[in-house]
């Protein structure tokens, strides 16, 4: 089963192929560049995995939140790809994708991406399952979420001796992980928090992520309409914003 996945979700380029015979993975601090260098990415390792366009099974890519110019840029090849070689597609939570790595862990895990304005776009995970839906809030709200899951040792409730229990620590992860760990320590003094801090996109782990938690689209099975799959945006765009009378000029993340 040879699996194509593209993460555009952030600053991140990255494309993941996995494959029979290995896996293979390209990434880049793309900046708004995506669009431009996609496609020579997806062919170059292609060719470098030795197979063909025509052998892969299986189109995938992140569905959001993120980027809006990314998530977009990111559906619209998915999409190309699937209508040109008749191949499925499916598109994968941005956030679920960044906490799987830790589904195992017992220790509260919350992804975070840079939502611009002092916000972030996050959620919540424990043992592989999410606790919350996926959020668009700023960091009060984030930490009055993760000092409800915490109990009192996020207050500084907690004693010395169990300091570094699953019961006050958290592990942030994904690429606003340093900006989120800056504004959530002064808020949540008492909780211990661990930092897991990317150095690519995501797309290396999109399909391992599907290989282990969606069993119907490998067996041909539950795979998305390439007419009807649209990225998960939580937040509306400036430009739709500013059509409704709404906010203007709030740079939101895009």
């Amino acid at each position: 089963m040879n699996i194509l996945a593209i993460d555009t979700a952030t600053e991140f380029l990255s494309i993941g192929l996995s494959t029979d015979r290995g896996d293979f993975c390209f990434s880049v601090d793309a900046g708004a560049s995506h669009s431009e260098l996609l496609f020579d990415a997806v062919s170059g390792l292609v060719s470098l995995s030795g197979l063909e366009r025509e052998d892969i099974d299986i189109l995938a890519c992140m569905k959001g939140p993120g980027s809006f110019t990314g998530l977009r840029i990111g559906f619209a090849a998915v999409k190309g790809l699937a209508f040109a070689l008749g191949k499925r597609m499916v598109s994968v939570p941005t956030l679920d994708c960044m906490a799987y790595p830790f589904h195992h862990s017992p220790v509260l895990c919350v992804p975070v991406l840079d939502a611009k304005q002092r916000r972030f776009f996050a959620a919540l995970y424990r043992n592989g399952g999410r606790l919350t839906e996926y959020l668009d809030c700023a960091a009060e709200e984030l930490a009055g979420r993760i000092r409800a899951d915490l109990g009192g040792a996020a207050d500084g409730g907690g004693t010395a001796a169990g300091r570094g229990t699953v019961n006050d620590v958290f592990m942030l992860t994904g690429p606003g992980a340093v900006l989120a760990q800056d504004a959530l320590s002064p808020l949540l003094p008492g909780a211990l928090i661990l930092t897991e801090i990317p150095r690519s996109g995501y797309a290396s782990l999109l399909p391992r992520y599907i290989r282990e938690t969606r069993p119907l689209i490998l067996a041909g099975k539950d795979a998305e309409d390439p007419l009807c799959s649209v990225p998960l945006y939580i937040r509306k765009s400036d430009a739709e914003i500013r059509s409704a009378g709404g906010l203007e000029n709030k740079g939101f993340y895009r």
